[in-house]
């Protein structure tokens, strides 16, 4: 039973010189250490290839494996399930990471709406906040606020993220801190747990954020107070720091934490 541990997971998107994208996450944890990578093409996001090695795992075994099964299939919103199916259920490692990666070639879309065949980013964004719409706070009150995303041009690099956890325990409480950072966000959050993982105390802050609005969406997670998140699904915990009133990536640092935590009772 580890009474520190730690997790990192980041994830960047490239655009090769060949105009095809390629996006690599990394999870390193106490526990674990594996990379991943998708590449797609340009105007459709069609999966070119796909590829998975693990380092360490508690459950799964080491190597590296491709995943052909996925070629030609398409890397975008609400691909998720359809590559975790597959994938298959013995391959959770698979299933995170390269799913991960999908989110980070949805995230470039701004920087390549030509190719994808926008006239101009003000028709992107229009098609981006219509299909996003009632996902998360900012979405469902998109036009109580403005919302400065980032329209610098970028050549290679297009998209970087990170998630980051510490968690450190001993026989009184258990204390978890989580990071996400992205190229539009950057987010804190404190988690205090009792003995039992019965949440205490709970706060977020927004150090950079796409607008002010996105503040709002953490009034719900005081409603974590008092519930076992242990015993909590993903969809559980959504549903309960708001939903569509609330934020997606609180959602992540609560998962991440609370997964990293379960390992390390391990």
């Amino acid at each position: 039973m580890a009474e520190n541990f730690n997790l990192v997971q980041s994830m960047s998107v490239s655009k090769l010189k060949n105009g095809n994208l390629h996006s690599q996450c990394y999870h390193l944890s106490t526990f674990e250490e594996a990379s991943a990578w998708v590449s797609t093409d340009t105007r459709e996001l069609r999966i070119i290839g796909a590829g998975l090695e693990i380092y360490r795992s508690l459950h799964e075994k080491t190597g590296y494996s491709e995943f052909p099964q996925l070629v030609g299939m398409e890397a975008y919103v609400h691909s998720g399930r359809k590559i975790k199916d597959k994938i298959g259920p013995d391959h959770p490692m698979a299933q995170n990471l390269l799913v991960e990666c999908v989110k980070g070639i949805i995230q470039v879309e701004s920087f390549i709406y030509a190719e994808r065949g926008y006239p101009d980013l003000s028709s992107y964004v229009d098609y981006w906040c219509a299909l996003n719409d009632n996902t998360c706070y900012t979405f469902t009150h998109r036009k109580d606020g403005p919302s400065l995303w980032s329209v610098n041009p970028r050549d290679y690099n297009l998209f970087n993220r990170s998630r980051v956890i510490h968690g450190h325990k001993n026989n009184h409480k258990k204390m978890l801190y989580g990071t996400f950072i992205d190229t539009y966000h950057e987010i804190n959050i404190h988690l205090t747990l009792d003995p039992g993982n019965v949440v205490l105390d709970v706060s977020a802050d927004f150090i950079r954020m796409p607008g002010e609005i996105c503040k709002n969406s953490a009034i719900r997670l005081q409603d974590l107070v008092g519930h076992n998140l242990t015993e909590m699904n993903k969809q559980q915990i959504r549903l309960l720091i708001g939903g569509s009133e609330g934020c997606s990536h609180l959602l992540e640092i609560v998962n991440d934490a609370i997964r990293s935590m379960n390992y390390s009772n391990k």
